[in-house]
């Protein structure tokens, strides 16, 4: 069997014990009796949703895969360990940079790579702002005003 499936099974078999054990609780004495229950079977209808919807993502990602098996599609194998081992080098490579150069260049070194890398280079443009961005507000975010330090670059700003 599927990890991802019996892992949806299982969450889903939690929701319905958590909703179930939920709707058990004893009622208020004070106020409106019904209302100790409303929090927690909220939560239990919420793990049975997420659970099903997990459950119907699996059997379709199944069905397509077993389609795809069936098939003769000519997909290149090598593609996705490239991409990964791209990540795993960006990230060593992000972490060593981290401090000497600072948080906001080494984040936008580490964001072109993978969005370049993902993306392609049809999406240079895009990418360069998406990085610069990002970089630039978490910075504002974290340093300025949560007043969490994230180490500045070697020019002494950001």
């Amino acid at each position: 069997m599927n990890i991802s499936l019996l892992s949806a099974l299982v969450v889903e078999l939690i929701g319905f014990i958590y909703t179930f054990s939920a709707l058990t609780l004893p009622s208020a004495t004070i106020g409106r009796s019904y209302e100790p229950k409303i929090f927690p079977a909220l939560l239990g209808i919420c793990l049975l949703i997420l659970g099903g919807v997990l459950i119907i993502q699996e059997i379709l990602a199944i069905k397509k895969k077993t389609k795809e098996e069936n098939s003769d599609n000519n997909m290149k194998f090598g593609d996705s360990e490239k991409k990964i081992a791209i990540t795993v080098l960006n990230g060593v490579v992000y972490a060593l940079l981290f401090n000497p150069i600072g948080y906001v260049f080494s984040t936008i070194l580490f964001l072109m790579v993978e969005l370049l890398t993902f993306g392609g280079k049809k999406a240079l443009k895009k990418s360069i702002i998406i990085a610069v961005l990002f970089s630039a507000i978490a910075y504002l975010i974290f340093d300025v005003g949560l007043g969490i330090y994230l180490p500045k670059s070697f020019l002494g700003i950001f």
